[in-house]
């Protein structure tokens, strides 16, 4: 053997190993991204969501992508973005923008509520309840923030809670209520999502915001709870709900349509395009599992057990057992 040339070989073994393990790494945790786009108000539920299936699934690789439900869904469907599970604050969201095109089924599994939330700047608080909010709120000095409607569920549900307010208290008071709050909310505190609006909420920038429990719970925010004849949290007050309307844009450059108000549901899908499928059968199998109603709840859901659907039928068998129709 000539000299030197063993050390050469074994340099030349150690890096084809090397590469070979990194080639297989890499391949590996390529194909195990679950890639998830979700309404920005499951953030805190679906970090802990991760940490528990990756956990469980040590091959997975979860990553969160959090922003308004249209947006989520524009993504998949305007701008051609692949996401293994799309997750939403209203499952109509789901079903207006996403099926049949680019999903065949989903599956509604929380709830939520409206609150008013404040910090410990907020003028007024002292004086404000659940019976005097509208005229607190309608004072000069107020600052009040809102969602966007066209870029996220809470924009549309707040304003439908506005409008359920103004038939709720039925006095002078409370008369044009949606419109004069409305005035109050320039559009420097109209934001895209949820999360931007706890930041103006946060930093001092506003007084008010009405948001959903969970994010109040999530942020340790003072709030008034609201009566359930218009907090959209009581499937028995649907019909209620069912009295306030909202013009909302669901698709870029369609014209806006009517959304009627109802309680709210979270829902969820796999696109038709996810690139790794099963594996996101897995995260849906574990939110809808014993562990995950556990989960939901910490973060201020409530959590429909047993999740369910309208097209159950379509849901893949893993998922299936675990949903009842609709």
């Amino acid at each position: 053997m000539p000299k030197n040339s063993w050390p050469t070989r074994l340099f030349v073994i150690i890096v084809f190993f090397l590469g070979s393990v990194l080639a297989g790494c890499q391949s590996k945790d390529s194909s195990q991204i679950v890639t998830i786009f979700h309404a920005a108000s499951l953030s805190r539920a679906f970090s802990e969501l991760e940490e528990k299936v990756e956990a469980r699934y040590s091959g997975l690789d979860i990553r969160l992508e959090p922003s308004g439900s249209q947006v989520a869904a524009r993504k998949i469907s305007e701008l051609n973005q692949k996401a293994d599970l799309v997750a939403t604050a209203d499952w109509r969201i789901i079903d207006q923008i996403l099926i049949p095109e680019h999903a065949n089924w989903l599956i509604e599994f929380t709830s939520n509520e409206i609150v008013l939330a404040y910090g410990e700047h907020s003028r007024f608080t002292a004086e404000i309840t659940a019976t005097n909010w509208p005229t607190v709120l309608l004072r000069p000095d107020v600052r009040l923030g809102r969602v966007d409607e066209n870029m996220a569920p809470i924009g549309f549900q707040t304003l439908f809670a506005w409008q359920l307010a103004e038939l709720y208290f039925g006095d002078q008071v409370a008369k044009g209520l949606p419109a004069r709050l409305n005035q109050l909310c320039p559009s420097e505190f109209v934001t895209p999502d949820i999360s931007e609006l706890v930041i103006l909420l946060e930093s001092r920038a506003i007084d008010y915001a009405f948001v959903f429990r969970s994010i109040a719970e999530e942020h340790n925010l003072k709030v008034i709870r609201l009566p359930v004849e218009y907090n959209l949290s009581s499937p028995q007050h649907a019909k209620t709900y069912a009295r306030a309307k909202v013009p909302v844009i669901l698709k870029t450059g369609t014209p806006a349509v009517q959304i009627t108000g109802e309680p709210i549901v979270y829902g969820l899908t796999i696109p038709k395009t996810a690139p790794n499928q099963a594996a996101a059968e897995k995260v849906i199998a574990f939110l809808l599992g014993p562990e995950g109603p556990r989960i939901l709840i910490r973060s201020g859901f409530k959590p429909l057990v047993p999740a369910r659907s309208k097209n159950r039928q379509l849901v893949p068998p893993v998922i299936r057992a675990l949903v009842e129709t609709h």
